[in-house]
């Protein structure tokens, strides 16, 4: 019980930190596509989809590796930081070979692509960040297994604030004025993100094991353990990358010029996708949270609480999702407008709406797969998402531009979580309630959904402002849909703390 209550505690502290950061981020996108235009963020995030592939590739899991392996062995009473040696060590070493490859390499991709923007000074500072993001990783990792989730959340705003501020810096006063390079701007910011988060993270104690427990696992046992869990984050990254790279070769065959298809991919990576996840902080804090608690509890072979924790964050997530995606059908147009997109930009998120249930359960059923150690399995079910997401993406953006790729999201989501959600059953022996967890919020939604339409009349009567009756619709149909979930929820409950009592 007091396990349960201190994760919600730090759920919802996350949460609202989460929110704040990805609010600024969102802020700080629209505020970039401002100064420097949509086709020049589309650019730029291009190359910061090759920068998370070539961070993925050097950086060794570090984040996961530290967050299952040390939990596990905190589980199991061994040596918590030999482990974190271990994997410090190995992580640091990959990405400082990678970053002097990069180093000594710098200079092949300009002359390949005869662009500019791939600079060899960008491409060195880049590759300095590298070995930070790996240890940053690793120092994260470690505070997660110790049950110490604030720290991580203040480097988080260390991290931003760098990183935003250094960016926000050149945007207005260096490269105006051409003193430095869009990516040699985006690189500066990653390493005084990167680097300051490292620090921080450095001068923290961590609580130390006794000397005379043994760890569970030798070095070379922890390259079997890793050495899969890498390739699994790499093929990922490597179909992630590709889809990107394609989205704009596509708008191309369906008749957009370059600048336009770089444009429309940057107001789309920009804009429409950060609203999309936007809302999706919850479902990332708990996702993190629930990786150490699973692996701590699959160490000590604790089925019931296996089960009773997928159970809850199933249930958490889709009544959530589904009041998300009634406010966005409601009120998407006024979103693109209000986050410095047009009408365009509404109708896409509109169209998209359908696809946040499943965006907010792969981030969770991910969590529980990895707190069970699943790796292999959600390598392979990514790998068949994304054949689908490609296929589809090839074939029906050239026919029907932008739209698709909503319809490339919608197919592989809709098709990669059916998959998920029928392997965590398997593997936890989870028998849901699909009562409370699918039934009743598709209930309370559609009734908050005809009191909210009938309340957004009302209010366009009386000539309120648009912004105005959306945060009024929200507050009260947020307010609404608990009460109704808790109306519709309340036998049950009771027949659970009658069964708890006997």
């Amino acid at each position: 019980m007091q396990n349960n209550r201190k994760m919600v505690t730090e759920t919802i502290f996350l949460s609202c930190l989460s929110v704040g950061l990805q609010g600024l981020g969102l802020l700080l996108n629209i505020f970039l596509t401002h100064q420097l235009g949509a086709a020049v963020v589309g650019e730029v995030t291009l190359i910061g989809s090759f920068y998370s592939l070539a961070a993925i590739l050097s950086g060794g899991c570090g984040f996961i590796a530290a967050s299952r392996f040390m939990s596990e062995e905190i589980g199991c009473g061994g040596s918590p930081h030999r482990v974190y040696q271990y994997i410090t060590w190995f992580c640091l070493a990959l990405s400082t070979a990678a970053a002097i490859l990069l180093c000594i390499f710098a200079d092949l991709p300009g002359k390949l692509s005869g662009q500019e923007i791939l600079s060899a000074q960008a491409i060195r500072l880049l590759s300095l960040s590298l070995p930070l993001s790996a240890l940053a990783g690793c120092l994260k990792g470690r505070c997660y297994a110790h049950n110490r989730v604030y720290l991580p959340a203040a480097a988080d705003c260390i991290e931003f604030l760098m990183r935003s501020g250094t960016l926000a810096f050149c945007t207005l006063f260096l490269i105006p004025k051409e003193i430095v390079h869009v990516i040699t701007a985006v690189a500066l910011s990653m390493i005084a993100g990167q680097g300051s988060t490292v620090l921080f993270l450095l001068c923290i104690r961590m609580p130390r094991c006794e000397q005379c427990k043994v760890c569970s696992f030798t070095f070379r046992s922890y390259l079997k353990k890793i050495f899969p869990i890498m390739m699994n984050a790499s093929l990922v990254a490597i179909l992630s990358t590709a889809n990107d790279a394609l989205v704009p070769l596509t708008l191309l065959q369906f008749g957009s010029s370059p600048t336009e298809a770089l444009a429309q991919f940057g107001q789309f990576e920009a804009i429409i996708i950060p609203a999309l996840f936007f809302p999706s902080v919850i479902q990332c804090v708990m996702s993190g949270l629930i990786v150490p608690e699973l692996s701590k509890a699959n160490a000590a072979q604790e089925q019931h609480t296996i089960r009773l924790i997928t159970e809850r964050v199933l249930e958490q997530t889709i009544s959530y999702a589904l009041f998300i995606v009634m406010y966005l059908v409601q009120f998407g147009n006024q979103i693109g407008l209000i986050l410095g997109g047009d009408a365009f930009t509404g109708g896409i998120l509109r169209v998209m709406a359908p696809v946040v249930p499943f965006i907010y359960l792969e981030i969770i059923l991910e969590g529980v797969l990895r707190g069970l150690g699943k790796h292999n399995f959600s390598t392979l079910n990514y790998f068949g998402e994304y054949i689908v997401r490609i296929s589809v993406l090839l074939i029906f953006v050239p026919m029907f531009g932008f739209y698709g790729i909503a319809a490339s999201y919608l197919a592989c989501n809709l098709c990669g979580n059916t998959v998920r959600i029928f392997f965590v059953l398997r593997m936890t022996g989870l028998k849901p309630v699909w009562k409370r967890i699918l039934i009743h919020p598709a209930i309370a939604v559609f009734g908050t959904w005809q009191i909210t339409i009938l309340l957004k009349k009302i209010c366009a009567n009386l000539h309120m402002p648009a912004f105005a009756i959306m945060i009024l619709c929200g507050i009260f149909g947020g307010s609404l849909y608990m009460m109704l979930l808790r109306l519709l929820n309340q036998p049950q409950l009771q027949i659970r703390q009658i069964q708890r009592q006997i």
